[in-house]
């Protein structure tokens, strides 16, 4: 019963955020995971609408979801977000660190942020090698 419900507040949270209305969209979000901790889809929307206000409660949410996920799949999701909202707050070597990771479960499309990623660092001959492997799809 829950699960149905969940999902409810997963899709208006999705509506709500293509109007603009993020604050609603992320307690719809919030909605859903209390419903069900397992959603992936709704740990990720969650994260993603909270790292414009909470970077760091943003990542934990997602390590969180880390901690509860063993599936590939699933921890590839988390991971990307993850990588993002460490990004956006300034932590490379975190988002270095998820995107490796990620990209060792199979995550594909993910050369791009990590070659622009280690650019910003400094590290420009990885930075080539990774966007030479993202050019080559």
């Amino acid at each position: 019963m829950s699960a149905p419900v969940a999902r409810r507040y997963f899709l208006r949270g999705r509506e709500l955020l293509k109007r603009g209305d993020i604050d609603s969209a992320s307690q719809e979000f919030a909605n859903a995971l209390d419903l069900v901790p397992e959603f992936v889809e709704a740990r990720v929307a969650f994260a993603l609408t909270l790292a414009r206000i909470d970077s760091p409660r943003a990542a934990q949410a997602l390590r969180n979801g880390l901690n509860r996920h063993h599936r590939p799949s699933q921890r590839r999701q988390l991971l990307c977000a993850l990588g993002d909202v460490l990004l956006t707050a300034g932590d490379y070597p975190g988002a270095e660190a998820a995107y490796d990771e990620a990209v060792t479960l199979g995550q594909k499309g993910l050369h791009d942020r990590l070659g622009r990623l280690r650019a910003k660092t400094g590290r420009f001959a990885e930075a080539i090698t990774e966007l030479a492997l993202a050019a080559k799809g």
